[in-house]
């Protein structure tokens, strides 16, 4: 098996933090497991060649990935098969990239069908300039300014709205409530501090932060609640898409980024 990602920044948006293109190639057709932990990164995905499918623990059936579609935030685990030979091409935004989404509201736990590709994409740098012409054509502004910091931390303005508007905000633009967005925070920050994904066998270490959990107990239980894996079982399992991503994305984040 041959696995080759390539990824491509481009400034023009803040917002879209990488393109990149993922090519895995066997000898024969085959059925790779593959699971998707809940990120902070909205993923749009173009499935050139292969096919995806899909389950998480809200389904009982498995569904088949669209050609072109925009991931939401999760709340659970993604048990993916990824069909080979696969190439598949992606943007990934960070978090403020909800608001300037066009449609009115963001849902979460869902892919969204798209067709964000005015023609098949040749190669990565042409994927890349039609990402940024869709966006551009079509955002929008949906808050009198930004909602979070790097940080999270929320900015004056919404910290001066009353609880019950806020919740309303988050839910809007996000899909997730503030409780939901912070513990995936939570989760990344411990896996930014202790993880090595670029390594093939990426492994965990005895570090605890005191400000994301109390102690390995809590960890263990809010890890699990997320992903329905024990940290230890998570890095046994295979995740080669994720683990792609994670690498470039804990890179590419600017310093004053929380992991997310």
């Amino acid at each position: 098996m041959k696995i080759s990602f390539q990824k491509q920044t481009q400034p023009t948006i803040p917002e879209l933090l990488f393109c990149w293109r993922l090519q895995i190639i066997t000898d024969s057709p085959t059925n790779l497991t593959d699971i998707f932990i809940p990120e902070l990164f909205f993923d749009f995905f173009w499935v050139q060649e292969g096919e995806i499918f899909y389950r998480d623990s809200r389904q009982n059936r498995n569904s088949t990935l669209p050609k072109e579609c925009l991931k939401a935030l999760h709340t659970d685990r993604l048990d993916l098969t990824l069909q080979t030979p696969l190439t598949l091409f992606g943007a990934r935004f960070t978090l403020p990239f909800a608001e300037l989404f066009w449609q009115k509201e963001m849902p979460a736990n869902c892919f969204l069908p798209f067709n964000w590709l005015r023609e098949r994409p040749s190669d990565l740098k042409t994927f890349t300039q039609q990402i940024i012409t869709t966006v551009e054509q079509n955002k929008v502004k949906k808050t009198i300014a930004p909602m979070l910091h790097p940080t999270l931390a929320e900015t004056d303005w919404l910290a001066a709205y009353s609880p019950r508007h806020k919740r309303r905000l988050y839910k809007t633009v996000f899909g997730l409530s503030r409780k939901e967005i912070q513990a995936i925070q939570n989760m990344h920050i411990f896996l930014g501090q202790t993880c090595d994904f670029g390594a093939q066998m990426p492994r965990i270490v005895e570090y605890v932060s005191d400000d994301s959990f109390y102690d390995q107990p809590h960890l263990n239980n809010a890890f699990k609640k997320l992903t329905g894996l024990a940290p230890l079982a998570y890095f046994e399992a295979t995740s080669i898409l994720q683990d792609n991503l994670m690498a470039v994305s804990y890179n590419e984040l600017p310093g004053d980024y929380d992991r997310m």
